[in-house]
């Protein structure tokens, strides 16, 4: 049975109006709507940075891999490189704030 037929069944059993039990799934509705909304939200988030970590690994891995045998132990090389990554991921990050605004 569903909840919506079990709430008027229950009303109905207490002679509560009908105009009172409709607000009620009326409010419930929208209740449930806002959560299934923040949950679909939530999930795409999720799936985005999942897909993003996979394509991030499966692309670039051999340019680290290269990037490591460029490096050849030197430390300042690696500090060059970590600052050159972490300047990137920065403006990746902004541009990506930046297009989540954008309402198409």
């Amino acid at each position: 049975m569903y909840r919506s037929t079990e709430i008027i069944q229950s009303f109905y059993r207490l002679n509560i109006p009908k105009e009172i039990t409709k607000r009620i799934l009326e409010i419930e509705r929208e209740i449930l709507f806002k959560n299934s909304l923040y949950e679909w939200l939530y999930l795409s988030k999720a799936c985005r940075q999942a897909k993003f970590r996979r394509f991030f690994y499966e692309e670039n891995h051999l340019l680290f891999m290269q990037d490591i045998e460029s490096i050849n132990g030197d430390g300042m090389k690696l500090n060059e490189y970590r600052n050159t990554y972490s300047s990137i991921l920065r403006a990746n990050n902004v541009y990506a704030n930046h297009l989540e605004r954008i309402r198409y």
